[in-house]
């Protein structure tokens, strides 16, 4: 299995709590032109909030530590976790680069909003309006449903990157051969691709392929959105020469 509910639901919460905090805190600045003057709500004032970001992204980063330890326990190998391991701390690097984009996303949802209002002739209000709800995390499902995928999607990632990463360092270190297996969770909620991907079989450094994308692990950074978000994937590893 994957990482642990647990596991997952603090990264959820860290992921809820920070996005809310980020918007909070973005709307009350977009939105001042209109609440004050009656203006057009500020799209780039959403930058002025990136500093709460900031910290939020540290937050949700420092959540995915069980994952990670779990990950490395689940490898079934000797050695205790190292959070220093190279290849952990690389893909921790990417995960950050992804987070610290969402303002530029957010910014992009103000803009779309504030055109769109602007070419259908509505006035200020309504405008105003369509932002304030773009901004709002619980109006739709829209920021939840993120929260969902940022929990599901980064905790299969590093649950598997670190048990890969525990395997490539035992395997430098006695000279064996390992091999990994894709383990798919077949409840008819999987994606076709993953489904085909089940119990396929290689060495540690070659990648899988899944989809007709080379994937190292599940929910690797280097797959496309359409094949790792959201993944509930996992692997095993096993020394095939001893």
């Amino acid at each position: 299995m994957g990482a642990s509910r647990g596991a997952e639901d603090g990264v959820r919460d860290a992921a809820a709590s920070g996005l809310r905090r980020f918007l909070d805190r973005a709307r009350d600045l977009v939105m001042q032109p209109f609440s004050r003057f009656g203006a057009t709500p500020d799209a780039n004032a959403v930058y002025a909030a990136v500093p709460v970001w900031q910290v939020e992204v540290d937050r949700i980063m420092n959540a995915l530590t069980p994952a990670l330890q779990e990950g490395w326990v689940a490898a079934g190998l000797p050695g205790a976790y190292r959070a220093s391991d190279p290849y952990i701390q690389a893909n921790l690097a990417l995960t950050h680069n992804l987070l610290v984009r969402v303002p530029d996303e957010v910014h992009a949802l103000v803009v779309r909003e504030i055109l769109a209002g602007a070419n259908a002739g509505e006035n200020k209000s309504v405008i105003a309006s369509r932002v304030d709800n773009v901004l709002d995390y619980s109006g739709s499902e829209n920021w939840p449903n993120r929260s969902d995928v940022i929990a599901q999607t980064e905790s299969t990632r590093h649950f598997s990157s670190s048990l890969l990463a525990h395997g490539l360092l035992v395997e430098r270190q006695d000279g064996g051969i390992y091999m990994k297996e894709w383990q798919t969770q077949t409840d008819g909620r999987e994606r076709e691709a993953h489904r085909l991907a089940d119990h396929q079989v290689r060495l540690l450094n070659q990648p899988f392929i899944v989809g007709n994308e080379p994937l190292l692990f599940p929910a690797a950074p280097e797959g496309s959105a359409d094949n790792v978000c959201g993944c509930r994937c996992f692997m095993t590893i096993k020394r095939v020469d001893a």
